[in-house]
């Protein structure tokens, strides 16, 4: 009976936590090495997709910025401002990688957390920034980095 018991016991506890690893998705890695991160200090371009996803470029190099949270009118004011992780300032200060602690800044209205910072292809940033409602704006403005 106590043999029964401990089995079923074990049976429960690993099925238990298969389903609890199922649910959780796998942790979000930044981009690395940092001089592959967005460069927010040269943005060239910019399109608000959505309320949680903006594409941007820097010359050559396109990334895709998403936040946790809806962040409408994150471009209010004329430009795309961020907040950059303090750990990465000291080897690249205008970098943003989707570390923790990186936001998007919008005036009069909360920070909006960033959840990643993927690069794409100029195939994927040509096809997102032509959707319709699609907000656009350039980088002469003032994006960037805020304190």
């Amino acid at each position: 009976m106590n043999a029964a018991l401990r089995h079923l016991c074990l049976a429960a506890a690993v099925l238990g936590a298969g389903a609890a690893a199922a649910q959780n998705p796998p942790p979000h890695k930044p981009l690395r090495p940092i001089s592959e991160c967005l460069r927010a200090n040269m943005i060239s371009d910019y399109h608000v997709i959505n309320d949680t996803t903006a594409i941007l470029s820097n010359g050559p190099n396109r990334f895709m910025v998403t936040t946790s949270v809806a962040c409408p009118r994150m471009d209010l004011g004329g430009g795309i401002r961020f907040r950059a992780n303090e750990a990465n300032k000291a080897m690249a200060p205008f970098s943003l990688c989707g570390d923790i602690n990186e936001q998007i800044v919008r005036r009069d209205d909360p920070p909006c957390p960033v959840a990643s910072v993927e690069r794409i292809d100029d195939a994927t940033y040509k096809s997102m920034s032509t959707r319709k409602g699609v907000h656009h704006g350039n980088g002469a403005g003032i994006s960037g980095i805020v304190p």
